[in-house]
Protein backbone atom coordinates (compact mmCIF):
# COMPACT_ATOMS: atom_id res chain seq x y z
CA UNK A 1 0.00 0.00 0.00
CA UNK A 2 1.22 3.48 -0.73
CA UNK A 3 1.12 6.34 1.76
CA UNK A 4 -2.21 7.75 0.54
CA UNK A 5 -3.86 4.34 0.70
CA UNK A 6 -2.66 3.96 4.29
CA UNK A 7 -4.04 7.42 5.16
CA UNK A 8 -7.38 6.40 3.64
CA UNK A 9 -7.31 3.17 5.63
CA UNK A 10 -6.67 5.03 8.91
CA UNK A 11 -9.60 7.34 8.15
CA UNK A 12 -11.81 4.36 7.34
CA UNK A 13 -10.83 2.63 10.60
CA UNK A 14 -11.61 5.74 12.62
CA UNK A 15 -14.92 6.28 10.86
CA UNK A 16 -16.02 2.67 11.06
CA UNK A 17 -19.13 1.99 13.06
CA UNK A 18 -19.57 -1.50 11.69
CA UNK A 19 -19.16 -4.78 13.44
CA UNK A 20 -16.02 -5.61 15.38
CA UNK A 21 -15.05 -8.28 12.84
CA UNK A 22 -14.94 -5.70 10.04
CA UNK A 23 -12.99 -3.24 12.19
CA UNK A 24 -10.58 -5.96 13.26
CA UNK A 25 -10.02 -6.84 9.60
CA UNK A 26 -9.24 -3.22 8.72
CA UNK A 27 -6.83 -2.90 11.64
CA UNK A 28 -5.20 -6.19 10.67
CA UNK A 29 -4.71 -4.88 7.15
CA UNK A 30 -3.00 -1.75 8.52
CA UNK A 31 -0.80 -3.86 10.80
CA UNK A 32 0.22 -6.10 7.90
CA UNK A 33 1.45 -3.11 5.91
CA UNK A 34 2.98 -1.09 8.75
CA UNK A 35 5.65 -2.79 10.80
CA UNK A 36 5.90 -0.11 13.52
CA UNK A 37 5.81 -1.83 16.95
CA UNK A 38 2.84 0.30 18.04
CA UNK A 39 1.17 0.58 14.64
CA UNK A 40 -2.49 0.24 15.63
CA UNK A 41 -2.08 2.22 18.86
CA UNK A 42 -1.03 5.23 16.79
CA UNK A 43 -4.45 5.26 15.11
CA UNK A 44 -6.32 5.85 18.36
CA UNK A 45 -3.86 7.56 20.71
CA UNK A 46 -0.49 9.28 20.79
CA UNK A 47 2.19 10.21 23.28
CA UNK A 48 0.96 13.80 23.18
CA UNK A 49 -2.55 12.75 24.24
CA UNK A 50 -4.18 14.23 21.15
CA UNK A 51 -5.63 12.32 18.24
CA UNK A 52 -3.17 12.62 15.37
CA UNK A 53 -4.39 13.39 11.86
CA UNK A 54 -4.35 10.29 9.65
CA UNK A 55 -1.45 11.70 7.62
CA UNK A 56 0.64 12.10 10.78
CA UNK A 57 -0.21 8.57 11.94
CA UNK A 58 1.16 7.23 8.66
CA UNK A 59 4.25 9.48 8.79
CA UNK A 60 5.02 8.28 12.32
CA UNK A 61 4.35 4.62 11.56
CA UNK A 62 6.12 4.25 8.21
CA UNK A 63 9.88 4.75 8.17
CA UNK A 64 11.21 7.20 5.62
CA UNK A 65 12.92 5.62 2.66
CA UNK A 66 16.52 6.61 2.17
CA UNK A 67 18.12 6.66 -1.24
Amino acid sequence: MNEQQLVNLVEKIRGSSGCIVDLDGLIGRFENHVKHPENSRLIFESDSGRLLPAEEVVRNAVPKKTD
